[in-house]
Parts: structure tokens; sequence; C-alpha cells
């Protein structure tokens, strides 16, 4: 998932409202989740979710976790560390309270992000250096 992500009826590459899983603005979970498909989230979750692919925090959403995704789409508000990221996009009305490990960072105006970001080419990677004494 390389291409910018673009919301429908923007031309071209992929929609990130074309998602397989939807958990919807009545939903309230809490626990672990684990995703491999691309999933939109519309209520409110607590705890941890991991996904292997798109993850959608929807405009009404609101998630109290920590959060692994390959591409994450910040719509809503999440509250919590985001790692393993490849790209994080906080879109218009977006908000991230947490750091952020990834390799891409997108914030457009009108998103906010309040935390520590760090960006590597892998964001699982130990940094140079660390663990030294």
């Amino acid at each position: 998932m390389n291409a910018l992500l673009r919301p429908e009826g923007s031309g071209g590459g992929e929609s990130w409202r074309d998602v397989s899983v939807s958990l919807g603005s009545d939903a309230e979970v809490s626990g672990r989740l684990s995703f491999t498909t691309a999933t939109r989230i519309e209520g409110r979750l607590r705890g941890e979710v991991k996904s292997a692919d798109l993850l959608v925090v929807g405009p009404q959403a609101e998630v109290r976790a920590s959060v692994q995704a390959d591409v994450l789409v910040v719509l809503g508000k999440v509250y919590g560390n985001v790692t393993r990221a490849e790209r994080v996009e906080i879109r218009d009305g977006g908000l991230v309270f947490g750091d952020i490990h990834t390799q891409s960072l997108v914030v457009e105006e009108g998103g906010v992000f309040d935390g520590d970001c760090r960006m590597r080419k892998n964001p699982g990677a130990t940094p140079p250096g660390a663990g030294e004494t």
C-alpha cells in the first residue's frame, strides 16, 4: 500500500473508504483486536489493535489503545501510541495523542498530532547506539 490514500471521488489511488471489516458507530469494544484485512472503526475501542493492512479510524471514532497497522488513516481520535506503521495519515479533523513510530507521517491542515514521532525505514528496528552504555 504505497500509493497515497485518497477519499472517494478524489481521482485515482486507493480509496480508504473501501474496507472489508467495519466496527459501526454504535460499537463499543474493549480488549485485543487483530485484523488481516482493511478495517474501519467508527465506534469506541479500548485496549490494543493490530492490523496487517489498512486501519481507518472514522470521524466519530474514539480509540484508546496501542495501535499497530501497516497504514493508519485517522479521521477521528486516537489516544495511544502507534507503532510499526509504514504510513500514518492524520486527516483534517483527526487527532492523535501519543507517540508515533512510522516510515511516513502526513498531517493534513486541521489534523492534530500531540506526541513524539520517530521515523525510520524500518519502524520496528532498534536505533543505532541503542542499548550501549
